[in-house]
């Protein structure tokens, strides 16, 4: 809660993009997390000596009540990211300290938040990490013991126990660790004792990943602490099961990658198969198979208004349209894709890794498909260029900075936009671009768009749920990240019920084709990834891409069907 609390206020800070942004020492103990902050403009200074204007932000580890006045005494703007639970232990260092008790705090010398607590207590107060430092303690009157928030849960149980023991009810214990932090390293335990290997990813500074790899090899299981998948051990290879566990700071898509790459380190299928996932893997990556999505989505959008007793057929649509939505999902992707490049592609979602390598080829990937896409709209006739253009105009702006009355704005910054942009530019060239040609009654046409617009709209919301984190890094303020995973489903599964029952309704009332309802198990699919198959389906890797856009690619597969 810490890290992300810490993380949404930075990220708050540089959308306003009032002037210089720094953090009092690094964000949070992740380098990868650290380096992408610094791309969004956000700088990681040890002191303000030398900084003359500009915002810093108080990291979620704190710091001592002398830094915080040298910020305001220098005339910077400080914002604090201080963690609650480490200003509630702040707090009891200062009231006990006030009342005359002298302050021990269990934790590492050297961490930021050990050195914040000390500052609430005039320096004054004495550190100790060990049984053994506990047991030379010497205290004259009234104590009180508390923790670093990341202090092993076990090790402040004996200390606290052995302070006790020598000193009485002298000492008062406030157990000052945080719950998530206690949680977190009972289930490293347990896990630990269950496999033959352990991997602990995350920052080599983070003092609660360096304790899970401490409480791992405790345990007697041999355990390896890792910052991306780069630096797994290949013989690794030789265990049978692999437990792994992330830092409160790493994120998401890093341990996604080092558990694929145990998987690979692990993978005894023959090499046929194997051709083929990697085949799969770079269809789904390299945005081809959301293209296909695009096809198909167009082609039962435009089959679903073809219901005419006159007709003896269903009108076939362009096929220079179905080309031009695969050009058009196909650029405006990549595009959006390179918004955050990287150097290192094991330090960014894997949905952006393999653009992130290859930037120059993809920026001439994108101008060629979208040129392609515009030649074809002109050689339909110009209301498609002028469409089609408008909407390659705002899937650009959609990244770059407006500045309507002096405001620093960008149109991914407002909430939700993503999705809702993504959705919109689905069904203007599924649905609205073909309609030009073939125009069918307006009630069709709207209500044919709104079933577009759900499909889309839910399939980009799926990807959400995959990479919350790296959403958050990256400065998406997706669904799931505004209102929670929960609420975001209870959402989609509305949507997904009105959309079974507009099929439902526009089939049997012949407002839409009989494909209406082939086109049922497209909701029901949906709520079944929602609910029973929603852990499944978001931490897969290839199967949350491969479901999400194979649902569109099901609609055409449909349309087919039913027209044959």
């Amino acid at each position: 809660m810490g890290v992300k609390r810490a993380m949404d206020c930075v990220l708050r800070e540089a959308r306003k993009g009032d002037g210089p942004l720094y953090t009092l020492g690094p964000l949070i103990h992740n380098r990868q997390a650290v380096e992408t902050l610094e791309r969004r403009g956000v700088k990681s200074i040890d002191s303000i000596e030398g900084i003359a204007k500009g915002t810093i932000v108080i990291r979620a580890h704190g710091v001592a009540p002398e830094q915080r006045r040298q910020i305001e005494d220098a005339g910077l703007r400080a914002v604090d990211a201080t963690c609650p639970h480490v200003r509630f232990s702040q707090n009891i260092v200062r009231r006990r300290h006030e009342s005359g008790k002298s302050i021990v705090i269990a934790g590492d010398k050297d961490h930021a938040e050990v050195a914040g607590l000390l500052g609430f207590c005039r320096n004054t107060g004495t550190v100790i990490s060990t049984c053994d430092e506990a047991r030379a303690l010497r205290l004259d009157g009234q104590a009180c013991l508390v923790a670093q928030t990341t202090f092993n849960e076990e090790l402040f149980g004996r200390i606290a126990q052995i302070i006790r023991e020598n000193h009485g009810k002298k000492v008062e214990v406030v157990d000052t660790i945080c719950r998530s932090t206690e949680q977190r390293q009972r289930e490293v335990t347990e896990l630990a004792r269950t496999v033959d290997a352990m991997v602990v990813v995350g920052g080599k500074h983070s003092a609660n990943t360096r304790r899970l790899a401490e409480i791992a090899c405790s345990t007697g299981t041999p355990t390896v602490h890792i910052e991306t998948a780069a630096e797994l051990p290949e013989d690794f290879a030789a265990y049978g099961t692999v437990g792994v566990t992330a830092g409160a700071s790493t994120p998401n898509w890093i341990t996604a990658a080092v558990i694929q790459r145990l998987k690979e380190m692990a993978d005894q299928r023959s090499a046929p198969v194997r051709a083929i996932h990697r085949a799969l893997r770079f269809l789904i990556s390299s945005t081809v198979y959301t293209g296909l999505g695009a096809v198909g989505l167009t082609l039962a959008a435009f089959s679903l208004q073809q219901h005419d007793r006159l007709l003896p057929d269903p009108l076939v649509p362009n096929p220079l349209v179905l080309m031009i939505s695969f050009c058009y999902i196909f650029s405006v992707h990549i595009w959006n894709r390179m918004e955050a490049p990287h150097h290192d592609a094991g330090a960014v979602p894997p949905r952006v890794a393999l653009y992130a390598r290859h930037q120059a080829f993809s920026i001439g990937l994108t101008v060629a498909l979208a040129g392609l896409s515009l030649a074809l709209a002109i050689r339909m006739g110009w209301p498609e260029t002028i469409l089609l253009l408008a909407a390659y105009l705002i899937g650009l702006a959609y990244n770059i900075a407006l500045t309507p009355f002096g405001l620093h704005v960008r149109l991914k910054d407002l909430p939700a936009s993503k999705d809702i942009f993504t959705a919109t530019g689905w069904t203007a060239v599924a649905v609205i671009l073909p309609a030009i040609s073939h125009p069918a009654a307006q009630w069709k046409l709207l209500l044919a768009a709104v079933v577009a617009f759900i499909l889309a709209f839910v399939r980009s919301s799926l990807f959400d749920f995959t990479d919350i984190q790296g959403d958050r890094l990256l400065g998406r303020e997706t669904l799931p990240v505004l209102i929670g995973s929960r609420r975001t489903r209870i959402l989609l599964a509305g949507l997904s019920g009105f959309l079974a029952l507009l099929l439902i309704t526009g089939t049997a009332f012949e407002v839409f084709s009989p494909l209406g309802y082939w086109l049922l198990p497209c909701p029901i699919l949906i709520l079944l990834l929602l609910f029973p198959l929603f852990q499944h389906v978001t931490k897969g890797e290839l199967l949350c891409p491969l479901v999400a856009d194979g649902i569109l690619i099901f609609t055409g597969i449909a349309a087919l069907l039913w027209r044959a």
